[in-house]
């Protein structure tokens, strides 16, 4: 039997992008994402994510290193590549002035859409994420959630090959979420390939295919989702929510207690099983100053395995 392999719709390698003055960048990232499968991209501010995009979306050269496109060479044959691709970043930019339905005919028309098929296309993405009542009023008096879903309709629209997402869903209301990864799900049954990069954990869990772990510029660890978390079986996650800041370096030296991560008011302990864990760490707290508002006890999740594979928080305390 003559088996076909399909063509990656994005294959890069060794990509490498530095930045002398910041010491922020992408070094040697190799990733391969196939038609249909969606493939989240996760690390903190900083680590690389909007980097990388820039680079595939052929914005910005690498120092060196390759990536296709489908059959498209990024570096040799730009616009071809640009031409399987849609991006969003993640402060998307507009013309302020013109109607949101002027913007996203503008994009769908650069990007080769036929003049007597783009009324039709946008008309039906303009209702699918509930912009038809404001397709008129000019950007300028959009919300940021509202610039954020014009921007996921002009990525969109040409109906490209290859998505590259940079946090999509931020600013996104709950209905407006749930359309949008509906419609990623609708897309990658089709065969579209989507890069999601994101530090929304629930969202990428429930999403992605395939997930890797950027860390100062490299890809650190990827898999599926449910293969990353499943080698922290024995690790238990709790989550306390606190009226005030505590030292917790005495918490740390709880029997089972790994780590400790401030996030914000919470406080986030990872432990491994074993009996009366739980009531030694609401213990800690409270000998560290902790005014409990609240406690859960979860199964681990994404983040917890980058902080496992790190040693750092996917966020900082300012997220």
């Amino acid at each position: 039997m003559h088996i076909v392999e399909r063509t990656p719709a994005l294959y890069a390698q060794r990509i490498t992008r530095l930045y002398k003055t910041s010491g922020r960048g992408v070094s040697e990232v190799s990733l391969e994402i196939q038609p249909g499968e969606v493939f989240g991209l996760l690390g903190p501010n900083g680590s690389g994510k909007s980097t990388l995009l820039r680079v595939l979306s052929t914005a910005i050269a690498p120092d060196s290193g390759t990536f296709r496109v489908a059959n498209a060479d990024g570096l040799k044959e730009k616009q071809e590549a640009r031409e399987k691709m849609g991006l969003m970043v993640d402060r998307p930019t507009h013309y302020g002035d013109l109607s949101g339905w002027a913007n996203a005919y503008f994009f769908a028309r650069a990007y080769g859409v036929e003049e007597g098929k783009v009324d039709g296309v946008l008309a039906e993405l303009f209702d699918y994420f509930g912009l038809a009542e404001y397709k008129d009023d000019k950007v300028k008096t959009y919300s940021y959630g509202m610039g954020k879903k014009l921007a996921l309709i002009e990525t969109m629209a040409h109906r490209p090959e290859l998505l590259l997402l940079d946090e999509p869903s931020l600013g996104l209301d709950y209905t407006s979420q749930l359309a949008y990864q509906k419609k990623i799900r609708e897309l990658a049954r089709a065969g579209v390939a989507i890069l999601v990069a994101s530090n929304q954990v629930d969202e990428v869990e429930a999403l992605c295919n395939q997930v890797a772990f950027l860390h100062e510029g490299r890809l650190i660890a990827r898999g599926p989702p449910e293969a990353l978390i499943s080698s922290l079986r024995d690790l238990r996650r709790i989550v306390a929510r606190l009226r005030n800041p505590i030292e917790y370096a005495l918490l740390e030296e709880t029997s089972g207690v790994e780590l400790v991560v401030p996030e914000g008011q919470y406080l986030v302990v990872h432990c491994v099983e074993r009996p009366g864990i739980i009531a030694d760490v609401v213990a800690g707290i409270i000998r560290g100053g902790g005014d409990i508002v609240s406690l859960s006890v979860e199964r681990p999740n994404l983040e917890d395995v980058y902080v496992k594979l790190t040693g750092e928080a996917l966020h900082d305390d300012e997220a």
